[in-house]
């Protein structure tokens, strides 16, 4: 799956090193630059530099590339030397003379074991130049001091200066400077002016005829080379694979062009041999692609063929393929699925197959970058498509002893519309089609979506993939892509897009432990890179390249998955975040499944343990310390418990504690006067209120005689006015008490009670508010009065919250009835209404964002849905995300800066994003 790399790890190297470089001017005739006599003819990555005064000037920290460019350690001593050189330049008027309109090349080589090392080449007008560079670096301080030396090498003087702890090797020959720290490379372009050179490359000759004049910079790839300069970022066995990159061309040249937020590169590919992966694209037209519109709005990367000929381009591959020694591995393959087509299967899938083949990647996380990969074939009609790929389906069932409705499951979405989902036998379908560039795609389980097939890894994603396409949430309508589609070429036969944010997980899997690190120690520089494009077609015989890099600073990306941890279960509870006392830097969450295992995971989403409980949790869970030392124990309670475990995962001294009666409502924790002193009050089906002191005992002093009903909402702690007031209610009354149990205020308002809890709320005076079955906001006073506030009338099962949204110091009410979102403020005035595309299924919560920026959390557990509305309405950017169960905003880590949202989803998982 990993060879799917290879493009890009070129388009990362190649643009990174392209973006290290900033210049602008012309190109000059291949004749007159004698500098790539010098050039080592094993160098895999040329730089041309027209215009060294200028390229210095552009060296700019205020460019915000340029900055970001700078934190990398790859890239730093290359800053810090062309600094150094800008500093001479301005204090040094003979070097400014001689070097400052001079076209200089920069050959990369491999240096050592893991470092990349670069070689200046500069042609001379005459030996006064020559003298007057030598008189410059004789006259440097460090010279001065005797830190100037030479020593011969094949008749030539090889001369090192050592400034501070850095190196500086440079010699002369034939009118040609050469410099670089390393003295190796000085020696091996002296040796190189001796015999045949790049000069006498005729195909590189005629790439050089190319090169516009108006580009900025130019850069030159031998492609049979490039693989030794980035083997040693991949992990060891995968660097064999690299090695197949030599074979995708001969040469080729790119023209750039830069600005302060884009940099765009093209040019040609020059490839006269069948052995080269370009030979396989021979005779395809360039095409304008669709593939937009059926690709995800959360694709993260995508790679596409657009084929006017699938014939030609198939007998082209097997070419290739041939030539490479890899026809018969793959030819086996295809006769085994022969078995269950019948006819050869690439032929079944040239008759029903259009223009169009796509692999994409969804959501990257960094515990498993691997999944959530799809491979997407346009076809003629979906009937043809069923009518070829059924029976195939079906052979393969009675081959194996079972039957095409056992490989069959129904997906339905909005509207009663309903997809079939099939597990497909052939894993490895995109790589035995299409090549190695869509080996990164497992097609286990298979969709037929309008007129094309979708595969997937897993049929999770394929239902969340549909799920999106259905609603339009698509790629082509993402307005980031939009504008960035709009600096591409409309016509290809080839496609790859990037998105560093949303990709970013992929370097833990395509990278080596130390380049994965490099890459993970600047995560926050590489997210304002937004996308990398590369785009070829072929154009009067030879390939045409366009590359465009995005960056923006300020870009704000949606939510990422950070990671997913897998349950033996759906998630049963919302998720909750909780405190560590052995890394109180460092959170963690708590979740329960509906097998009833509680779980414990860590920031990085590994579970800690796992603890079978006899029932579902029905309360919040509460950290308190019950030795009062410092350490937190879990407190909750079941049905017919209440629980106290330690974060170990065992209980605590005589916990669990039955209870008398099973409990109707969660258990609620009071610290009257913050001194760990707790109180635990339960409710139960005998209608008893029972408060249980810190070590699970019944509170001699609670001396409450009971409800009239059941209470099945949680009893609420308010202090008002120096007062406390522990208040409850059941169906039809509410009770206000004093911490003995009597009663402190008589209420006044009976009416049927919905299932909303009971708030303190700041309307004209403080007062309780909740809601009748019919939506009605009952206000109880603590003097014993009683209001409401009419906003409209709700279903029997609405949702009821408060909070102050518009910063008014007053409280405002939210409800939630059927798919509508409502908000008022404490006299009644509608805020805004928000529909959505399925039922909300739990009361809507909360949160604080900065600067009092408060925001309501909406599930919609029938469409896997969740959605996070500001307080005007509008939805969050980035928003709706995947989960059905009620969420929980807040940081694993302080130190990020983002915040973590926790949910569960419909795959026995749950998902940890990043929210900015």
């Amino acid at each position: 799956m990993r060879k799917l790399l290879l493009p890009i790890i070129l388009m990362f190297i190649v643009i990174i090193g392209a973006a290290s470089f900033f210049t602008a001017c012309q190109s000059q005739d291949y004749e007159d630059n004698s500098s790539f006599r010098a050039i080592p003819a094993r160098t895999p990555l040329i730089i041309e530099i027209p215009d060294f005064g200028s390229f210095l000037d552009r060296i700019d920290p205020e460019n915000p590339m340029v900055s970001e460019l700078e934190q990398f350690i790859q890239l730093q001593a290359f800053f810090t030397d062309t600094r150094d050189v800008k500093t001479q330049f301005e204090a040094s008027n003979p070097l400014r003379k001689v070097l400052s309109n001079k076209s200089v090349l920069v050959a990369f080589n491999a240096e050592g074991k893991n470092n990349v090392g670069s070689l200046f080449v500069t042609s001379l007008n005459d030996r006064k130049e020559k003298t007057d560079l030598m008189d410059y670096f004789s006259s440097l301080p460090d010279a001065k001091k005797g830190g100037i030396s030479s020593h011969d090498y094949d008749n030539e003087q090889i001369y090192q200066l050592k400034t501070g702890d850095t190196e500086l090797h440079f010699a002369f020959k034939d009118g040609v400077l050469l410099f670089s720290r390393y003295v190796l490379f000085v020696e091996e372009a002296i040796r190189q002016m001796a015999v045949e050179n790049l000069t006498d490359d005729q195909q590189l000759q005629n790439l050089y005829a190319t090169v516009s004049s108006s580009s900025d910079f130019n850069l030159y790839i031998q492609h049979e080379r490039f693989p030794a300069l980035i083997a040693d970022l991949a992990p060891r066995d995968f660097r064999k694979q690299i090695q197949l990159f030599g074979n995708f061309s001969d040469w080729t040249e790119l023209d750039v062009n830069m600005k302060n937020t884009e940099l765009l590169l093209n040019g040609f590919s020059f490839s006269n041999d069948v052995n080269n992966y370009l030979a396989v694209f021979r005779g395809q037209k360039a095409a304008r692609s669709n593939i937009a519109q059926v690709l995800s709005a959360k694709t993260s990367l995508f790679v596409n063929l657009t084929l006017d000929d699938l014939p030609a381009f198939y007998i082209n591959y097997e070419e290739y393929l041939k030539k490479q020694g890899l026809y018969y591995a793959r030819e086996t393959q295809l006769k085994k699925m022969e078995r269950y087509s019948k006819v050869p299967f690439n032929k079944l899938f040239t008759e029903i197959a259009k223009n169009e083949f796509a692999i994409a990647f969804g959501t990257v996380t960094q515990n498993d970058p691997a999944t959530n990969r799809f491979f997407i074939a346009e076809v003629k009609g979906q009937s043809l498509a069923r009518e070829k790929l059924i029976p195939v389906l079906d052979n393969y069932a009675k081959a194996n002893n079972t039957s095409l409705q056992q490989l069959q499951s129904d997906y339905q979405i909005q509207n009663a519309r309903s997809f079939s989902i099939y597990q497909f036998p052939f894993s490895n379908l995109p790589e035995l089609l299409f090549g190695q560039v869509f080996s990164g795609v497992e097609s286990n389980f298979l969709c037929f979506y309008d007129n094309y097939l979708i595969f997937a890894d897993n049929s999770t994603a394929l239902k969340n993939y549909i799920h999106d396409l259905v609603l339009s949430e698509t790629l082509e309508r993402d307005i980031q892509f939009q504008n960035f589609n709009e600096q591409l070429s409309s016509r290809s036969s080839f496609s790859f897009y990037l998105n560093f944010s949303k990709a970013f997980y992929l370097s833990n899997y395509y990278l080596n432990e130390k380049a994965a690190k490099a890459v993970a120690d600047h995560e926050q520089s590489i997210r304002k890179f937004q996308a990398v494009s590369w785009q070829f077609s072929e154009n009067s015989g030879q390939f045409l390249n366009n590359l465009y890099l995005k960056y923006d600073p300020i870009l704000k990306e949606e939510p990422q998955t950070v990671w997913q941890s897998k349950l033996e279960s759906t998630v049963a509870i919302k998720p909750q975040l909780v405190i560590n006392h052995d890394d109180q830097a460092n959170k963690e969450v708590i979740i329960q499944d509906n097998k009833n295992q509680l779980y414990l995971i860590n920031k990085e989403g590994v579970s800690l343990w796992k603890l079978p409980l006899p029932g579902k949790i029905m309360s919040e869970i509460y950290q308190i310390d019950y030795y009062r030392n410092g350490k937190l124990q879990y407190l909750f309670n079941t049905q017919n418990q209440l629980h106290l475990i330690d974060r170990e995962g065992n209980n605590v001294d005589r916990y669990p504690i039955n209870f008398r009666s099973p409990a109707t409502n969660g258990v609620a924790v009071f610290d009257y006067d913050n001194n760990r002193n707790y109180r635990f009050f339960v409710a139960s089906e005998n209608k008893q209120v029972y408060a249980y002191d810190r070590e699970g005992k019944l509170v001699s002093g609670w001396d409450f005689k009971g409800t009239d009903g059941l209470v099945s909402t949680p009893v609420k702690h308010f202090r008002v006015a120096a007062k406390d007031y522990l208040v409850c209610a059941d169906q039809y009354k509410t009770y206000i008490l004093d911490r003995r149990g009597d009663t402190r205020v008589k209420t006044s308002g009976n009416f049927e009670h919905s299932q909303n809890d009971l708030y303190l709320v700041q309307t004209a005076q403080t007062a309780i508010a909740t809601t009748d079955v019919n939506g009605l906001i009952h206000l109880q006073y603590f003097n014993g009065q009683h209001e409401t506030v009419n906003v409209g009338s709700f279903g029997k099962e609405h949702f009821f919250g408060t909070e102050d949204l518009n910063g008014d110091g007053k409280t405002d009410f939210f409800f939630a009835d059927g798919n509508k979102l409502f908000a008022f403020t404490d006299k009644g005035k509608k805020i805004f209404t928000r529909e959505f595309n399925m039922n909300i299924s739990s009361k809507p919560n909360s949160y604080l964002f900065a600067n009092n920026d408060r925001k309501i959390g909406v599930v919609c557990r029938d469409e896997n849905r969740v959605y996070l509305v500001n307080s005007d309405g509008s939805l969050y950017d980035g928003f709706p995300l995947h989960g059905n169960t009620d969420f929980t905003i807040g940081y694993f880590n302080r130190s990020n800066p983002y915040f973590n949202l926790v949910v569960g989803n419909e795959d026995n998982s749950f998902y940890n994003y990043q929210v900015e």
